[in-house]
């Protein structure tokens, strides 16, 4: 837990720090606009999110099968890609600390503002210039019409257009003229992190936003019944969440998910090598063990192969630590 908590602040920290320098050339935390990618590597919106979404076309931090072995990602929405200047990104399977997962997706183009004067589609909407509803309030579009016609208009970022629960709009000309409002449009709202829609309309619905939503009740681990057989809850929550010697945290549910304190079955969980059971098992092999102190009152820190972090933590028995 405390490395994955870590790992997104870091990433977070980076984000802020990089300025104008990000995966897509200026990612703002505010609206989640991004430009076109430079494939420096730097970090987007989607990047920042570095937890495993499956049912994204950008698979960073999930697991994935041979380290080296590269796929085709896109970090937006599924149907701005490959159209207009959009493009895919690469993304390569690498090994972080136990497991082999895919890392940032790199050399991908995201869609930008468009140029309403241009032919061009840099939006990725599949429509340029004053066909574009994002072009709807930009004065060379603001030309003649007759009265009762209608055409569809977006006064958002460009970039969250239909992206979310945001959507177009339309105007009705009147008096030969189109009218400076946009009808029906949605705009991008505050993120309820509490639900799986995406209100600011960055492509990173509820708990996924952690620009929003990292510290959201929510989006914390929680213990919810019913609970599998021989489990319980674990006692405390975050880095100081504990379970009953001879248990291990069994989390489910992807992100934030849930986490219970389950009988340890096999030896593939380090909190389970210390149990008679798992003496002279291969799994636990170059381990680190100890009796369990007193003042642990049989708990055991429930995510004890975050190395280096919780080589200090005395309610580990068995730990990824020096001597």
């Amino acid at each position: 837990m405390k490395a994955i908590v870590a790992t997104l602040v870091c990433l977070m920290l980076v984000t802020f720090m990089a300025c104008g320098s990000s995966h897509n050339e200026g990612f703002d935390s505010s609206d989640g606009s991004v430009g076109a990618s430079d494939g420096s590597g730097g970090l987007s919106n989607a990047d920042a999110a570095a937890t495993c979404n499956p049912q994204s076309l950008n698979l960073e931090a999930c697991s994935c099968p041979t380290a080296g072995a590269s796929q085709a990602c896109y970090s937006r929405d599924a149907a701005t890609r490959n159209v207009g200047t959009c493009k895919d990104g690469t993304q390569v399977c690498v090994r972080k600390d136990e497991s082999l997962v895919w890392g940032p997706c790199t050399g991908e183009v995201d869609p930008g503002a468009e140029d309403c004067s241009g032919t061009t589609d840099t939006n990725c909407n599949g429509k340029t210039g004053c066909n574009d509803p994002t072009c709807s309030s930009a004065p060379a579009c603001n030309t003649g019409c007759t009265d009762g016609q209608t055409r569809s208009c977006y006064t958002g970022p460009s970039d969250t257009e239909n992206l979310g629960v945001c959507k177009d709009g339309t105007q009705t000309c009147v008096g030969g003229a189109w009218p400076s409002t946009c009808a029906g449009e949605v705009l991008p709202g505050t993120e309820n992190c509490c639900d799986a829609l995406d209100h600011n309309c960055n492509g990173l619905p509820g708990c996924f936003d952690l620009f929003s939503c990292l510290t959201a009740s929510c989006c914390q681990e929680q213990c919810q019944s019913p609970l599998d057989t021989g489990c319980v809850c674990p006692q405390g929550s975050g880095d100081e969440m504990t379970c009953p010697d001879g248990d291990h945290d069994l989390h489910k549910g992807g992100f934030p998910g849930t986490d219970e304190c389950c009988p340890c079955t096999d030896c593939s969980d380090i909190n389970c090598c210390g149990n008679p059971s798992c003496a002279g098992s291969s799994a636990c092999s170059g381990l680190n063990c100890n009796p369990l102190p007193s003042s642990c009152k049989g708990q055991v820190s429930s995510d004890c192969d975050d190395f280096p972090e919780d080589c200090d933590e005395p309610c580990c028995k068995c730990r990824n630590c020096p001597p």
